[in-house]
């Protein structure tokens, strides 16, 4: 235990440094009552001796009654035995129980009013008589010094113990707050894997439904060419064959970046599509058999990869759409550059019947769920809805994400 606690505990019974302390000043105080002149008989200063030290005792469990025991002594000491005082006490025990009202009196204003009391009492002392006086300036400046320090020292021990005492309550707050902290680590955590969790179902989203829907289609014209034009047939297979290949390698992609480490292994992976390759994309479209023509307005200039990536995205979703929904459809893909905007537009006309109701319903998917998002994610706006017989997603991607 800390020595400053061990002397700010107040014990059942007086600990033996309070029955030393007493004791020593005991022995002190009978010397010079012994070896003073005057005044009043030598059972009388003896008296008083031992009425001004032995109360001190009891300094930890009653320091406020000890005070009042002591300047009680004191003046029926005054009142009873006129005459001058030779002697030091009762100056060194009001000294103990100062230090002992500031240290162990339960209440602040009690302790700092019981504190006034010795200097009070001793600045009597002059006009009563107890003393050689009257009282100069440098004895009342000593006087209030002794005090002070006396008092500040319990008071300092006393704010030292209550410290020491708050500590466990401490750390069991904080244990609790770390409690807390790892709980909501944990949440945090659970909740940044859901959110890494849905970037990756939507490009695993765009690249699956794109790819497989070409390799569906190029697969289904090698299987009725097989007999009729065996080299347009493996030309087919050829291009299914590539299209997949090339969704294994975005979908190797996809998932490395989000392993622990994928910084490092950056260099060795294939790039992410951008609006560049849009042109590749309606190729690969147009060799399935959808009528489908890119415009291209404006400059591209410098566009963020994430930017870049999104519009990619969108019409490659789009293009996908319109073959589920539309058929074999005419369909313009235009993208627009702009100072502050790219414009990335997709717009088919009517496919088979029954093409606009399904291009109605076509949102409720996750493949217009996932353009949203991503449009939203670097603040542009995107539309998708029927226009006039056919369907056109209409998408606003800022130069500068916001």
């Amino acid at each position: 235990m800390d020595p400053l606690e061990t002397i700010a505990r107040v014990p059942r019974r007086p600990p033996r440094v309070d029955l030393a302390i007493t004791a020593l000043l005991l022995v002190w105080a009978v010397i010079e009552a012994l070896a003073a002149s005057g005044p009043g008989l030598l059972w009388q200063r003896v008296a008083f001796a031992v009425g001004v030290t032995l109360p001190l005792v009891l300094r930890r469990r009653a320091p406020v009654t000890v005070m009042a025991v002591l300047i009680g002594v004191l003046m029926v000491r005054i009142a009873l035995v006129p005459g001058q005082e030779d002697s030091t006490f009762p100056f060194p025990s009001l000294l103990v129980a100062t230090f002992s009202v500031a240290l162990h009196t339960r209440g602040r204003a009690v302790a700092v009013a019981t504190g006034f009391a010795p200097v009070l009492t001793m600045l009597a002392l002059f006009p009563l008589g107890y003393y050689q006086g009257p009282m100069s300036i440098g004895q009342t400046f000593i006087l209030g010094f002794f005090v002070a320090g006396a008092w500040v020292a319990g008071w300092l021990v006393r704010l030292r113990a209550d410290r020491a005492a708050a500590a466990p309550a401490d750390s069991a707050r904080l244990a609790e707050e770390a409690a807390a902290a790892r709980s909501d680590s944990a949440r945090l955590a659970e909740e940044a894997v859901a959110a890494e969790r849905a970037p990756i179902a939507r490009e695993l989203h765009d690249v699956v439904a794109h790819s497989l829907s070409i390799v569906a289609v190029q697969a289904g014209a090698a299987e009725e060419l097989t007999a009729l034009d065996p080299g347009s047939a493996r030309a087919h297979i050829a291009a299914a064959r590539r299209t997949a290949r090339e969704a294994l390698t975005e979908m190797r992609h996809v998932l490395d970046v989000q392993r622990e480490g994928g910084p490092e292994a950056a260099p060795a992976l294939a790039p992410q599509p951008t609006l560049e390759r849009v042109a590749d994309l309606v190729d690969e479209v147009f060799a399935a058999g959808l009528p489908v023509r890119l415009v291209t307005d404006g400059e591209r200039g410098t566009v963020p990869a994430g930017v870049d990536l999104a519009g990619f995205r969108i019409v490659q979703e789009a293009l996908t759409n319109v073959r589920r929904h539309a058929g074999a459809a005419e369909t313009r893909v235009r993208i627009g550059y702009g100072d502050r905007w790219i414009e990335v537009e997709i717009r088919n006309a009517a496919g088979a019947p029954g093409t606009r109701a399904a291009a109605r319903t076509a949102g409720a998917g996750r493949g217009l769920v996932g353009m949203r998002e991503r449009v939203r994610l670097y603040g542009g706006t995107v539309t998708a809805g029927p226009d006039g017989d056919g369907f056109a997603v209409h998408a606003r991607l800022p130069r500068e994400p916001q």
